[in-house]
């Protein structure tokens, strides 16, 4: 079953974007991302007219037909539904202006500051004014972050229950804050940034926000602050020298030490940054129970000797394997880091960020989920799990 879109299209423009889009980036050896800044929208905005024949907005339509310097732009117009008429001079187009550098244009057409004016109308129309307008009727999508099981309840033999605790209930917070449906789904980690991209998902966590990354994937204000630890393999491997166990981070810089972390999480932006450890000399998993394995099992392939991830999950860890696994950094003064528990939000959503932040505010407000939210927090040592409430009054104390 093909993919169901919830915007208005036109077969007719999707046939003339490919073949205009096709002959500008031949002519230029210029890209999707720079089509989509001379136009004043998202890379993505543009993929959807080429992909499902998206039609946008009126001036979308001119700054794409004058940079595509169309003989004919009214059968970009017409292809549209519009009945318009093209309201420049044939010739008129767009071009980049010689020896000087990139990123400037001279526009040739009669009245000065056409692009910035045209720019701005783009902006102003294309805003939506609440997340109805960004939904256009359908439910939001949320992708519940599998990594941070304390935030679900439990059944009656003590397995995690999806359905209940404190995430399910901050969705339905969320629901009444942004005034809107949601759905949400189960969604592992492992590909929750390739979701976001492709609008599977319009939000997903929450999860340690990690703002370094190539997908400019976007984040809420954060909801609370987590300490980032790690778990030490206590049984020794044959398939793995024997190491001292690390009393400083500074010691992880060492390629000596076997290091487990969760692809696209905040623990291997420390690896890559903090540690300066390059993907090929770390051992990159992709859930929390694979690092947890990579410590704990012998003859095991690529064993490590210690998977750094979110202070909660080291304790959980240690806790559950007290004889085999030695927690580490789990004290205010050794912490690898401390990062923001947020929501991710999809990269072509800036719109809806200050509509999500202004509900986060509404639900950190609430006296009853900040509570349950300390609950949480007091189960494991001080600085490990802070609610963003509390954090805020120790900061600013």
């Amino acid at each position: 079953m093909g993919k169901q879109v919830e915007f208005e299209t036109s077969a007719d423009l999707r046939r003339i974007f490919t073949r205009e889009f096709d002959s500008w980036r031949e002519r230029h050896r210029l890209g999707l991302e720079e089509l989509s800044a001379r136009c004043g929208v998202s890379s993505s905005y543009l993929a959807h007219v080429g992909r499902y024949g998206r039609i946008p907005s009126k001036p979308v339509l001119f700054l794409l037909a004058l940079n595509f310097g169309m003989s004919t732009p009214s059968e970009l117009l017409a292809a549209a539904h519009l009945s318009d008429a093209w309201p420049f001079e044939p010739d008129s187009q767009i071009t980049r202006r010689e020896r000087l550098s990139e990123g400037f244009l001279s526009v040739k057409l009669d009245m000065a500051g056409f692009v910035e004016a045209i720019k701005t109308v783009v902006r102003e129309e294309s805003r939506p004014r609440t997340l109805n307008d960004l939904l256009q009727g359908r439910p939001l999508q949320v992708g519940l972050n599998l990594t941070q099981p304390w935030l679900f309840g439990t059944d009656s033999k003590g397995e995690i229950d999806h359905a209940s605790g404190l995430l399910p209930q901050f969705c339905s917070l969320l629901e009444n804050a942004l005034r809107c449906k949601i759905a949400t789904s189960l969604v592992p980690f492992r590909g929750h940034i390739e979701r976001l991209r492709r609008a599977e998902i319009d939000i997903f966590g929450p999860m340690l926000a990690t703002p370094q990354n190539p997908s400019n994937i976007l984040f809420s204000s954060p909801i609370s602050r987590s300490g980032m630890s790690a778990v030490w393999r206590v049984r020794d491997t044959r398939s793995l020298e024997a190491s001292s166990v690390p009393t400083r981070w500074e010691a992880l810089r060492d390629t000596t030490y076997k290091v487990a972390v969760i692809r696209d999480s905040r623990a291997h932006l420390i690896a890559n940054t903090k540690l300066n450890r390059r993907d090929e000399t770390l051992i990159i998993c992709d859930t929390i129970e694979e690092g947890v394995d990579r410590v704990l099992m012998r003859g095991i392939s690529n064993p490590a000797h210690i998977f750094i991830c979110s202070s909660i999950n080291a304790c959980r860890a240690a806790a559950s394997h007290a004889e085999d696994l030695q927690l580490l950094f789990n004290t205010t003064d050794t912490l690898l880091d401390v990062a923001d528990n947020a929501l991710a939000i999809r990269p072509d959503w800036p719109e809806a960020v200050p509509m999500i932040n202004n509900a986060l505010a509404f639900i950190l407000g609430s006296t009853g989920f900040s509570r349950q939210m300390l609950s949480i927090a007091q189960n494991y040592g001080p600085g490990l799990l802070e609610p963003i409430s509390a954090f805020s009054q120790v900061a600013n104390s």
